[in-house]
């Protein structure tokens, strides 16, 4: 197995918070403050949520870069 460097991390940002928030549900679950069914539930909410910030930053970036480009000389 490769180890992961920083730039995996930021390039997969929704992966990564996705395998966490599966991890928090893990420790919630095995503590008993939620059950199974809920932790089902939820993990598809927070993928489609995160899938949507991901979607919003991207388009707010390309607004911000289109808006700023430097006009090439002819």
């Amino acid at each position: 197995m490769k180890a992961r460097s920083a730039k995996d991390y930021t390039g997969n940002w929704v992966q990564t918070v996705s395998s966490v928030v599966a991890l928090l549900f893990a420790v919630l679950g095995g503590f008993g403050l939620i059950t199974p069914e809920q932790s089902a539930e939820a993990g598809p909410i927070v993928g489609t949520t995160l899938g949507a910030v991901s979607t919003a930053i991207a388009g707010i970036v390309a607004l911000i870069t289109l808006f700023f480009k430097k006009e090439e000389p002819v």
